[in-house]
């Protein structure tokens, strides 16, 4: 069966009977690559689940500043950072077109149905935070924003690319502004530092020293912050609560407001976009995809391996984090469009059937599978658990990284030759239909 087979009968059950999407009317290239993203994104998340948060920013937090660490740092940060985390923004929007895809169904009602399933997205993402005390959620931001996004529904795919663009213009922009304000913030630290010892410092130039400490803190970029964050992670869960609850409260309201809203949208309408384009569901002519993938890749690997040789020549200077490279979201979104292109060559020609399947499950599962990588993580690295934190070097996280992978395209593969959905899809469609879904496959 092909996909545009598949697209077709989605918008059939859907019309017909304003239910989940269930079975063969899912579209496995959506799927498998939901699933690549969903274990990419650990690549990164790791690293602030082995470490303290500064060390997803700045690889001296982990002493990932030479040899194998370098070089494993330096392989994310050129072919992953950023990337994954836009392909899961993108497929949340094309998820919002395929979930009102039910045409013969009351608007009103499936306009209720969206928003009651968006903010219980926002309650998992609460959860996710402080409950399994992640301070890099991903899920509230999605909510969030999701609730924005059903006003551009019915924007055709151009006008949806077109207010895409505008926002990246403005992520551009703030990228900039980040890297002038931190590269000023330093110089003027730097000068004060370089005076004679003893020299008694002028009111400018303790203010200086105040707005550079004071950034630092911001970004827990401090020794003591970075020791204290250390040593929360290796303590019991309160401890870790207690400390999770403080971020999370930052990370939800000025970082939200200021950055995650933002950069979330932009990868969403762009999503919307794609889907209306025909872009993710294997339709399109294998020299569309072949085209993405050329030069996604050719853009994006270039241009983030310069950026990434850059920080590390200038000494990890912390203008160049991430972050704040002024070609930050050009790098990242080519990048994500090669993996596109990728997965859906090999969709579309029909190669490596086991594979696509087993990523297919892990995308069918995705908010399960997202969950569980914060209750597995904080198992090995907290203090509740194994207490691995700040034990490993930057490479051997990576050893973690596969072994949750296996860990989820195994039992993901098992769980769903018996169930419909995972365990937190099926209670995420319960309580948006307000009706106990039936779990358990029917045996013939």
């Amino acid at each position: 069966m092909t996909d545009s087979t598949l697209t077709e009968e989605l918008a059939a059950q859907a019309a017909a009977t304003a239910s989940p999407i269930t079975g063969k009317a899912r579209i496995q290239s959506i799927d498998t690559l939901r699933g690549v993203a969903l274990l990419g994104i650990l690549l990164l998340n790791i690293i602030a689940f082995a470490n303290p948060f500064a060390a997803y920013m700045d690889p001296r937090v982990d002493g990932a500043t030479a040899g194998i660490d370098l070089a494993t740092f330096m392989t994310m940060d050129i072919l992953f950072e950023g990337s994954m985390r836009a392909i899961f923004s993108m497929l949340f929007g094309a998820g919002l077109l395929i979930f009102m895809a039910k045409p013969n169904t009351d608007p009103e009602y499936v306009k209720g149905l969206f928003y009651r399933r968006t903010l219980l997205l926002v309650a998992f993402g609460l959860f996710n935070a402080y409950i399994l005390v992640w301070a890099g959620d991903i899920l509230y931001g999605y909510g969030m924003a999701g609730l924005v996004l059903f006003f551009f529904r019915d924007f055709s795919a151009r006008k949806l690319g077109l207010y895409s663009a505008i926002v990246f213009v403005l992520l551009t922009i703030m990228h900039i502004g980040l890297q002038y304000n931190t590269r000023t913030l330093k110089s003027e630290a730097d000068a004060v530092a370089a005076l004679p010892a003893g020299t008694e410092l002028s009111d400018e130039q303790q203010s200086a020293v105040d707005s550079w400490i004071g950034f630092l803190e911001t970004q827990a970029m401090t020794p003591e912050l970075i020791q204290e964050e250390l040593e929360t992670k290796q303590a019991g869960y309160v401890a870790n609560f207690i400390g999770a609850a403080k971020s999370n409260i930052i990370m939800q309201t000025i970082t939200f407001v200021g950055f995650v809203l933002w950069d979330v949208l932009a990868m969403m309408l762009l999503g919307m976009a794609f889907w209306k384009w025909g872009l993710f569901d294997a339709s399109r002519s294998l020299r569309v995809y072949m085209t993405m993938l050329l030069l996604g890749f050719g853009i994006g690997i270039p241009l983030n391996y310069w950026e990434t040789l850059t920080y590390v020549n200038s000494g990890f200077e912390p203008h160049w984090i991430a972050n704040m490279r002024p070609t930050y979201d050009i790098g990242r979104l080519s990048l994500a469009m090669g993996y596109i292109g990728l997965v859906m060559v090999i969709c579309k020609i029909g190669v490596l059937g086991a594979v696509r399947n087993a990523l297919a499950k892990v995308g069918q599962m995705a908010l399960t599978n997202y969950l569980s990588q914060s209750l597995i993580c904080n198992v090995i690295f907290m203090g509740f658990g194994f207490g691995l934190a700040g034990e490993l070097a930057r490479h051997q996280i990576y050893y973690v990284v596969i072994g949750v992978w296996i860990f989820q395209l195994v039992t993901s593969s098992l769980w769903l030759r018996h169930y419909r959905f995972g365990p937190a899809e099926w209670l995420w469609r319960s309580m948006t239909y307000k009706k106990i879904q039936t779990l358990k496959l029917e045996t013939a």
